[in-house]
């Protein structure tokens, strides 16, 4: 009998996974969109001591997707992530969740030169040895932020800090650079380059209004960005200071959105980048991972989620509010809403990333925020 009763669990368990992709809706509202995505990368993809880790595999169970916990495990934790939840925290007036990212942050993050690991392993045992100057800007901005927000001077103390430490080891002769590493070279080195995905000119802006050392970097950061937005309206990788000059002309879409958001409030009226991305989107009804920037043509064709979330966000702030709302029930399309599901709430494909959920938060906050 145990064979004939073990069919009928597995036949009970298939017709209640059935039964559950029928039941659970296409797309739920936003605000409820915001709240699983919250509790999914708060439960999923965090760890007791405020580690948010990167990403792992998504694999099938029956009918129901599920990512394997030690493979999350093994992905470590980001400068960047830890920076995308302070943001969304302040966003979202979190200031639990705040304090708990920048606690971690400090504990297990910070390197000896006053900059942030780019990355370290799940216990903190293991560590990179480069930062990344985009994250950086991103903590610092995101405190500053959260002493506008919570008037708690300390906040405003550790982001002058991290700046002192980023002015003085990733930028030369006035000019933001990408990283420093401190392990490879039998002595501190400068990249020779910027991409210009991290130009954060907000974060940079600021700066310039606390210290007028900042001012130099600002208008030296926003001259390269805008300079390497190319006639499609797509922008070059990065700028080589050795070479003097502009570098690659396929860039990742989210790189290519990063320029674009930075550049908003530097480039005046016209959004070039704008139209580009309304033309892509009535010849192909979709945004892919990869163009390349002189003919504005796709090479990767694929979706995800981030791209949806930063295209949304952007389209937004740039005054579109039509294109913003269709590339939101994009980016909506990819959140799991099926309750059964270990991964109910969250937002995927082949891989769960701590980014991608993170920018959809940031993008659904603000659009929230402004219903």
């Amino acid at each position: 009998m145990r064979p004939r009763h073990l069919l009928y669990g597995l036949l009970a368990v298939i017709l209640l996974a059935t039964t559950s992709l029928l039941a659970y809706p296409a797309m739920v509202s936003s605000e409820k969109a915001e709240m699983l995505a919250k509790r999914f990368v708060l439960e999923r993809l965090a760890g007791d001591d405020g580690a948010i880790y990167a990403s792992g595999k998504v694999r099938r169970l029956l009918l129901f997707p599920t990512y394997d916990p030690d493979d999350l495990l093994a992905s470590g934790v980001l400068s960047e992530t830890a920076g995308l939840a302070m943001q969304y925290a302040v966003a979202a007036g979190d200031q639990r969740l705040f304090d708990q990212q920048l606690s971690y942050i400090k504990k297990k993050m910070l390197g000896q030169f006053g900059l942030f690991y780019w990355k370290i392993s799940y216990n903190g045992d293991l560590v990179a040895g480069t930062s990344a100057s985009v994250d950086d800007l991103r903590i610092i901005g995101a405190a500053l932020a959260a002493h506008r927000k919570w008037g708690a001077i300390s906040y405003k103390q550790f982001a002058l800090d991290i700046a002192e430490n980023v002015l003085q080891y990733e930028v030369v002769d006035g000019h933001l650079r990408d990283f420093l590493n401190w392990r490879d070279y039998g002595q501190p080195t400068v990249a020779q380059t910027l991409r210009l995905s991290y130009a954060d000119m907000l974060t940079l802006a600021v700066l310039a209004a606390e210290d007028e050392r900042w001012t130099p970097v600002h208008a030296s950061t926003g001259k390269l960005l805008l300079g390497a937005q190319r006639e499609s309206g797509l922008y070059y990788e990065r700028y080589d200071f050795a070479a003097g000059k502009y570098e690659s002309l396929r860039q990742n879409m989210i790189n290519q959105l990063y320029c674009a958001l930075f550049a908003l409030p530097i480039e005046g009226e016209t959004h070039r980048f704008a139209d580009w991305m309304r033309d892509r989107l009535k010849e192909d009804g979709v945004l892919y991972a990869e163009y390349d920037s002189t003919t504005g043509e796709p090479t990767q064709f694929f979706e995800s989620t981030s791209v949806y979330a930063l295209a949304a966000r952007y389209a937004r702030l740039a005054g579109d509010r039509e294109l913003g709302d269709r590339l939101l029930r994009k980016l909506q399309g990819f959140q799991n809403l099926n309750p059964l599901s270990p991964m109910y709430g969250g937002f995927s494909d082949d891989e769960v990333y701590s980014f991608d959920n993170l920018e959809a938060l940031i993008t659904l906050r603000l659009f929230n925020a402004e219903e």
